[in-house]
């Protein structure tokens, strides 16, 4: 860990405040001291952003003699180079670096201080987000068990009936009928089912207790085979079906079943 001691010259350092003996001694820890040259580097980072970018300008000749002068040096030609640069007051340097170390320090608090407050802002919006992703979770769980009740509660309003047969010359025949009581509507498949005589037709009907007679559903149509498939609504509204039936009637269906001619039926 960088001393006080360190600090202050490494500051001294990047200012060009330091002894020639100082400077050898901070450029040879330098050389091994990953810590210092971390110190230095933000030093010399700090300088330029305080600095700017101005170029260096040489000073005019002569100034630093009449400088000495004003100084109360004396002529600059019966002094040596070392006595003149000695004759400054010995604090002028450390003061500079001293200076600089407290602005550097205050702009690493700062810096610092930001740091911590873009952190916990980041924290927050992470928060933040994880609360969203869990609404929405949420929200696809509610929306699933709204489906899943919805599903249910349409399961709850069918009616599946299974029609066998009638007939003993049609043994095989068989028929599966469901009833959508809030669409009011339906679907019946048919199998093996002989098809009717040229000038019959099969009909669906619906028994419903709230009517005095059957409802008619509409016409049955079977292929060769005897299969069929066919969408169905009632000729009235249905409250409870039931029951229901396949007929043989007249071509284009009959206002009342005959029961007689029954050839499939079940609930």
């Amino acid at each position: 860990m960088i001393d006080e001691r360190t600090e202050e010259l490494a500051a001294a350092y990047v200012l060009g405040a330091l002894e020639p003996e100082e400077m050898k001694q901070v450029e040879r820890q330098l050389q091994s001291d990953a810590e210092l040259q971390q110190l230095v580097a933000e030093l010399r980072g700090v300088t330029e952003l305080i600095g700017g970018t101005s170029p260096a300008v040489e000073p005019a000749v002569g100034l630093r003699s009449k400088l000495q002068v004003e100084l109360g040096e004396g002529d600059s030609s019966r002094r040596s180079p070392v006595s003149a640069r000695r004759s400054y007051p010995a604090g002028i340097p450390w003061a500079l670096a001293a200076g600089f170390a407290a602005l550097c320090l205050l702009f690493g608090w700062q810096s610092h201080s930001l740091r911590v407050q873009l952190d916990a802002r980041a924290h927050r919006i992470d928060e933040l987000n994880q609360l969203v992703g869990s609404l929405r979770a949420e929200g696809a769980d509610l929306r699933q068990s709204v489906l899943m009740l919805q599903q249910s509660n349409r399961l709850a309003n069918m009616r599946i009936a299974v029609l066998s047969a009638q007939l003993r010359t049609d043994p095989h025949a068989v028929a599966v009928s469901v009833w959508d009581n809030d669409r009011q509507s339906g679907v019946v498949v048919v199998h093996h089912l002989k098809p009717p005589p040229k000038d019959k037709d099969y009909q669906l009907w619906i028994i419903d207790p709230h009517y005095p007679s059957p409802v008619a559903a509409g016409i049955l149509s079977v292929d060769e085979a005897g299969d069929g498939r066919v969408d169905f609504t009632a000729n009235r509204p249905i409250q409870t079906a039931n029951q229901f039936a396949v007929t043989e009637e007249v071509k284009g269906g009959a206002q009342v079943p005959t029961l007689t001619a029954m050839v499939l039926a079940g609930a």
